[in-house]
């Protein structure tokens, strides 16, 4: 299986080709080489701008093509009408990274926009396929039958506290909220892994998917404070060897 293994590549500013200037149209934003850029002008005459990062290549693709095309369609109108709302000069920009293992693609974004806050927020929406076969992949497809995502949490878990204990803000080694029992595929933390890819011989969990109000239940004890979660905060890489008593054949399972 080792030799399936591709290294993951990073494709931030896609190199233009003719689809992302025609898909860019379509949305009713210009491509600017890097980006498919657009701004829109609110009620309070604040402005919004947009960019999101096309991967043309994938976006053409029949397999990946449709998903993607639709994501990031859904995703520029989201935040333009959001935009039409705002109070004050704003942005939403995304950008994405390709991650491969053998036949296996998983495309990455990252959204980085205001909400209504002052401070942006993060979050992280992927999609993994299997090339060879034309389909895509959730998680429970790269699982044996039967087995459910509690397996991960469980053979997982020293990776997972690691990331937890390395996620901003500094805190204390397992200290509340960065404590395992928080995070697993049932707790609002964790964004019930619904952000995970694919990458050589590891996966990746990215926890939350989308930012997180406060835990759930909440702690109502005097004093004790809520921690809101930002998209992305905590993400865990578990090598495929320590999940192999799980996972199917074709994905490093035994």
């Amino acid at each position: 299986m080792v030799g399936l293994v591709a290294v993951a590549s990073i494709a931030l500013a896609p190199v233009a080709d003719a689809s992302a200037p025609d898909f860019c149209a379509g949305l009713g934003a210009d491509w600017d080489g890097q980006y498919c850029h657009t701004s829109v002008l609110s009620e309070r005459k604040a402005v919004r701008d947009i960019k999101v990062a096309i991967p043309g290549d994938l976006i053409d693709n029949p397999v990946t093509g449709p998903t993607i095309r639709d994501y990031l369609t859904q995703l520029v109108n989201n935040w333009r009408s959001v935009g039409v709302h705002m109070v004050a000069d704003s942005f939403g920009e995304e950008n994405f990274q390709i991650l491969r293992r053998g036949d296996v693609l998983s495309a990455v974004f990252h959204e980085d926009y205001h909400a209504d806050g002052p401070q942006p927020n993060n979050a992280f929406r992927t999609f993994t396929w299997d090339m060879a076969r034309g389909v895509r992949l959730g998680l429970a497809d790269v699982l044996k039958p039967g087995v459910d995502f509690g397996a991960i949490a469980t053979l997982g878990q020293p990776f997972i506290e690691d990331a937890l204990n390395q996620a901003p803000p500094q805190h204390e080694p397992g200290s509340y909220p960065f404590v395992v029992d928080r995070w697993g595929p049932d707790k609002v933390y964790s964004g019930g892994y619904k952000a995970w890819a694919l990458s050589g011989d590891e996966l990746i969990l990215y926890m939350p998917d989308y930012p997180v109000g406060h835990d759930t239940p909440i702690n109502y004890t005097p004093g004790v404070m809520q921690w809101s979660m930002d998209g992305g905060t905590v993400q865990a890489h578990i090598p495929l060897a320590a999940l192999s008593s799980v996972l199917r054949p074709q994905f490093g399972g035994t």
